[in-house]
């Protein structure tokens, strides 16, 4: 968002830039079936159509898959005019990305909270187990599809670790997943990425950043 530009760690004049903007609509598909020219036909199948933007595609060699995936037009086009080379990042692969590289240990789970929605990365073992996307209004839904997505592969809350972001999580949405998950952690400081100086304040909004750690250089 805006404020994110004024921060005082940010180079007022960076010399690369990587973006995601929100909402995104995406999806992963295995490089078996990405035919040259469909990557529109696979995204209208999972979503139900095809929204106004950009339509891109980003690879994801962990999985040996494609993240095909548009941002909200009107939100790429503002950060674009203030930083106009700056390379789009998919949303749903930086969170597989982070669920693969935080599940050496045990089982991760990924929780990025934006408006109206729950997007959910969980990996165990070094292989991922759910990405998706689920409609989430309240706190009850944001524990709901938590709860779901483990439910699913035969986990409980007090078995993975908790990675949470997004800069429209609540404080109860936030105090209610920590009555539940016996490990909650903000979604940061990156396992192979640098960490920040000093106290963080809401470091649910620096998830991004610290991942793509070279993205504002």
């Amino acid at each position: 968002d805006d404020e994110g530009f004024d921060d005082p760690r940010i180079p007022k004049d960076p010399r690369s830039v990587s973006f995601i903007t929100l909402p995104e609509w995406s999806t992963l598909v295995p490089g078996s079936t990405l035919a040259p020219g469909s990557e529109a036909a696979h995204l209208a199948l999972v979503h139900g159509g095809l929204p106004e933007g950009a339509l891109r595609d980003e690879p994801v060699p962990q999985l040996s898959a494609t993240c095909v995936h548009v941002h909200d037009d009107r939100a790429e086009h503002q950060l674009l005019t203030r930083f106009p080379s700056a390379r789009p990042l998919a949303l749903q692969a930086l969170l597989v990305r982070m669920a693969l590289a935080r599940c050496v240990e045990g089982p991760a789970l990924v929780l990025h909270r934006g408006q109206d929605r729950l997007d959910v990365a969980l990996a165990k073992n070094g292989n991922l187990l759910v990405s998706n996307t689920f409609p989430a209004r309240t706190a009850t839904d944001v524990l709901y599809f938590s709860l779901l997505a483990l439910q699913g592969h035969g986990l409980h809350a007090d078995q993975v670790e908790m990675h949470l972001g997004g800069i429209a999580l609540a404080k109860a949405e936030q105090n209610l997943l920590d009555k539940y998950f016996a490990r909650p952690h903000p979604a940061l400081p990156s396992p192979h990425g640098p960490e920040l100086r000093g106290p963080v304040k809401e470091p649910q909004r620096w998830m991004a950043l610290l991942e793509q750690y070279a993205c504002v250089s």
